[in-house]
């Protein structure tokens, strides 16, 4: 039964994923604490993926302290969405083109302008909430 939920929670977070392009990401860590930041992302299977400023107060964040928290979904609590406890990896410099070609490969159009670092969010617990499933409170998949 276990497998089954777990199976059903990876598919509406594969779709939650799919149908959003921006994330809100929680840092601590440094005197910017507590920071939100808005950025797109991209996934691969659970992990995210995204480029944040090199200069920002996330960046400083997130080299201080890994563990962070995010939120995905569209503003609309009767819309399903997802929040997570994670921790970010910064990634090696050359990854930043293979990140950034998977985000232009899902938005087009997407530019930055300023020096980017690119990261990698590995969540520990995934917290699914969809009203039309019954799921609230949510749902919970460790990972």
């Amino acid at each position: 039964m276990i497998e089954i939920l777990n199976n059903e929670l990876e598919s509406k977070i594969f779709e939650v994923f799919e149908s959003n392009n921006a994330i809100m990401l929680a840092t601590t860590g440094t005197d910017y604490s507590p920071w939100i930041l808005g950025a797109y992302y991209v996934s691969d299977g659970l992990d995210i993926y995204m480029l944040i400023e090199k200069g920002g107060k996330s960046f400083a964040n997130i080299s201080a302290n890994k563990n962070v928290a995010y939120s995905i979904s569209q503003n609309d609590a009767t819309k399903d969405f997802i929040q997570g406890k994670a921790v970010v990896k910064i990634l090696a410099a050359e990854d930043e083109q293979k990140v950034r070609d998977m985000l232009l490969e899902k938005m087009p159009w997407y530019q930055t302008f300023v020096p980017m670092v690119p990261v990698k969010i590995e969540s520990s617990k995934v917290f699914v909430t969809s009203l039309q499933n019954g799921w609230f409170p949510a749902k919970v998949l460790k990972t």
